[in-house]
């Protein structure tokens, strides 16, 4: 693993984990902003039944999300954990700035860098979730794999059609 990917990857999970965590152990600030976008859910096409207990769910998502801070912090399942994080995140941050809502400037103000934020946590997860740590992709080496067993047969059919005379 290189110097930056060890740098970067805990900076990169902190703001998740903190998150997290907060969620677990605070689950009632969360919950009210649940409740805040609950109509706007319902709208959507998310069941009732699935909104009835916000606590819950709260607390369900901050475990995820410590969690796979976690894992992206220390580097195991970095990819995995970072597109868990990054599908998490984006819902998250529509629930906790509801820009929609907004009834003064200062408050939109508020909720618009809350938004931008939690856009650009989503993107740098994203970003990690594509990162391939310097190795090439499955579909790379498979195609690598049969070129080169291509050229071996060329070259060894070009040997044997050479030494025969």
């Amino acid at each position: 693993m290189t110097a930056l990917r060890l740098l970067a990857r805990p900076m990169l999970a902190a703001p998740f984990v903190a998150d997290g965590v907060d969620a677990l152990l605070h689950p009632k600030d969360h919950v009210e902003k649940v409740r805040n976008v609950q109509p706007v859910l319902e709208k959507a096409g998310v069941p009732p039944a699935l909104l009835a207990d916000p606590t819950l769910i709260v607390r369900a998502s901050g475990a995820v999300t410590a969690l796979s801070g976690l894992l992206l912090a220390t580097g195991r399942n970095p990819r995995t954990a970072a597109l868990t994080l990054a599908a998490i995140t984006l819902p998250a941050t529509l629930a906790k700035n509801p820009v929609w809502q907004a009834t003064t400037p200062q408050e939109r103000s508020g909720h618009v860098a809350g938004l931008l934020k939690g856009v650009g946590l989503c993107g740098g997860a994203l970003l990690a979730a594509a990162d391939l740590a310097g190795m090439p992709s499955w579909s790379w080496r498979v195609a690598n794999a049969r070129d080169n067993r291509a050229r071996l047969r060329a070259t060894k059919a070009r040997l044997k059609a050479r030494y025969k005379d």
